[in-house]
């Protein structure tokens, strides 16, 4: 699609904001994941260099102990302090996935997860968790690791356990949502879309599962959804909201079926007049709460960009934006 048809829904400009170089890590997935430039060219490699240095991401790599663990190497799902949320969160915040840090925290990991085979634990004796799972394979998949096999025994795990009312079960029962994790389903969307189109096409089913499932509740755009499905954030660690949702859609190619274009209507209708999106929750290693969020906008944005054309057409309209 041009680039100018999915700008008119903006109510302003906001490419200064998104890619100035406070944030780094935006600026390159930015560079890919919206502007389609490919990942070998100077500007994608720069500001990709440049995570490893400046901003959030680099903040953590910086307390990283010399090992390459957070916290305890024991306790690595220990909230927000452990091995297995850093990783997620280098992941979400655009940390360069050839950096060796970033490398040894991920191998890291790799040994220290439980239990030694099928789904992941966030601690020692408790049982695996298809939310967790899925959000530790798609950050260990950022950062190269997706054909490693415990990764992939992990997916196989993932892709057989119980569908519950037709995404995933969940032992946190606070996540379950007409007896399924809408949190899982929004985390298996992740990790597909680390992936390239050909290895996705194997686990076409678990991209249908995920997909269905919240298209099939509409988004919840007209019911009670998930705690805070509304308030938007980044990162959303152990939680997750409708822009995650339409986002990750957007990013495995989901077509614009009603629910999603009801959605986007209302993630339009939350921009500042500048184009932006704020934070509107507080998150571990996000954004000032009520402040312009870089990555908030970023996602708000790959999702106007791939569904806009579409919101046109459904509206009738030459521009819908303001």
């Amino acid at each position: 699609m041009s680039e100018a048809t999915w700008w008119r829904h903006l109510r302003g400009d906001p490419t200064r904001f998104l890619l100035d170089d406070q944030e780094p890590g935006v600026v390159w997935r930015a560079l890919t994941t919206l502007l389609e430039r490919p990942p070998d060219s100077p500007a994608v490699v720069r500001a990709r260099l440049a995570a490893r240095e400046t901003g959030t991401a680099a903040g953590l790599l910086a307390e990283q102990n010399p090992l390459g663990y957070w916290g305890s190497p024991v306790a690595y799902g220990a909230r927000w302090g452990g091995t297995a949320w850093h990783v997620i969160a280098l992941a979400a915040l655009g940390a360069d996935p050839e950096d060796p840090r970033a490398e040894r925290a991920a191998e890291k990991l790799l040994e220290s997860l439980q239990p030694r085979s099928g789904g992941f634990s966030a601690a020692r004796g408790r049982p695996p968790s298809a939310c967790f799972t899925a959000e530790v394979c798609a950050a260990l998949a950022r950062f190269g690791f997706a054909h490693h096999p415990r990764v992939r025994e992990a997916v196989a795990w993932f892709a057989e356990r119980d569908g519950g009312a037709g995404g995933w079960s969940c032992p946190e029962l606070r996540h379950l949502l007409g007896g399924a994790c809408p949190i899982a389903c929004v985390a298996a969307l992740r990790f597909l879309a680390e992936l390239a189109p050909a290895e996705r096409a194997p686990l076409a089913s678990v991209a249908e599962r995920a997909a269905g499932f919240l298209l099939g509740a509409g988004l919840w755009v007209d019911g009670s959804g998930p705690r805070g499905w509304w308030t938007f954030a980044h990162p959303n660690l152990g939680r997750t909201d409708l822009l995650d949702a339409l986002f990750l859609l957007a990013r495995n190619g989901r077509r614009a079926d009603p629910a999603v274009l009801r959605a986007l209507l209302g993630v339009l209708a939350r921009q500042d007049g500048s184009g932006r999106w704020l934070q509107q929750q507080a998150a571990p290693f996000g954004e000032p709460v009520g402040e312009p969020s870089r990555w908030v906008t970023l996602k708000a944005l790959v999702s106007v960009a791939a569904y806009g054309d579409a919101l046109a057409v459904h509206r009738g309209d030459d521009a819908c934006g303001g």
